[in-house]
């Protein structure tokens, strides 16, 4: 990929999407910039399409109007599974583990589409993040507790290894020191 910030453009650009669940539009005419090594928060109340808007960028919800880019290239009608490729995780609220598979297992899938030898590194970046997912390493993900799901949903997000990370409600369900962790991380 080209490097957008050479050009002048956003890592991720997103112009006037809207999205809407059948006939009610929950996001209307949103418009963001993210630059490479920025961090933006959408900060809003219950409702107000926060959500929806990460959804959309990552390709899993189409937007009826409006245009998101990635890197200088339009996105916004490609697959989820394409979008994870070409450099995007998500860690989606509600934390969305695969409950029958082992920590470890989930963490692969985070990695589903990488082909480099990076990837043994980064389970140990993970479980440097999160030491407890070493000792759950071969525990089912549906028998953690909720924080401990948290933790492995943003792992499995690093796994891809992406140039834009997403976080839906990274802090629920976590602890106030792993809350601190997190975001001392992510700065």
């Amino acid at each position: 990929m080209a490097d957008p910030q050479a050009d002048g453009e956003p890592l991720l650009g997103v112009r006037d999407i809207h999205v809407a669940y059948g006939a009610i539009e929950a996001v209307r005419g949103i418009t963001i910039d993210v630059g490479a090594r920025e961090i933006v928060t959408l900060i809003g109340a219950n409702g107000a399409g926060k959500t929806t808007t990460l959804r959309t960028v990552s390709g899993l919800l189409r937007p009826s109007k409006g245009e998101i880019t990635f890197g200088g290239r339009r996105i916004d009608r490609l697959p989820a599974h394409e979008i994870v490729r070409i450099g995007i995780g998500h860690s989606p609220e509600g934390r969305r583990v695969f409950p029958r598979l082992s920590v470890r297992e989930n963490l692969e899938m985070g990695a589903f589409a990488r082909r480099d030898a990076g990837i043994e590194d980064d389970f140990g970046r993970v479980y440097d993040l999160f030491p407890i997912l070493t000792e759950r390493s071969a525990q089912a993900a549906g028998t953690l507790s909720g924080g401990e799901q948290q933790m492995l949903a943003i792992g499995r997000a690093l796994m891809g290894h992406p140039a834009l990370l997403m976080l839906d409600e990274p802090s629920l369900g976590l602890a106030p020191q792993y809350v601190e962790l997190i975001f001392e991380t992510l700065a």
